[in-house]
C-alpha cells in the first residue's frame, strides 16, 4: 500500500478507491500504464493524485 496524505485527496471517500487504481498499475513495470491509470483518477476525480504522480511525489 502506498502512503496518500488525506490533503492530497479531493474526496477522502475515494481513499479505498484510489489505493486499488495505484495498487493495480504500480504492481510492476509490466502493468505501469499512466495513461490508463490517469483515466481512472480523472473519472474519481482524484487530480491532485495525477499531479503528485507526474511530479514523481508518488511512484512505485
Amino acid at each position: 500500500m502506498i502512503y496518500i496524505p488525506k490533503e492530497w485527496l479531493k474526496n477522502e471517500d475515494n481513499e479505498q478507491k484510489v489505493q486499488g487504481i495505484l495498487s493495480k498499475y504500480f504492481i510492476n513495470d509490466i502493468n505501469y500504464d499512466i495513461t490508463l491509470m490517469t483515466r481512472e483518477l480523472e473519472a474519481i476525480g482524484e487530480t491532485i493524485i495525477i499531479e503528485k504522480i507526474k511530479t514523481g511525489a508518488i511512484s512505485a
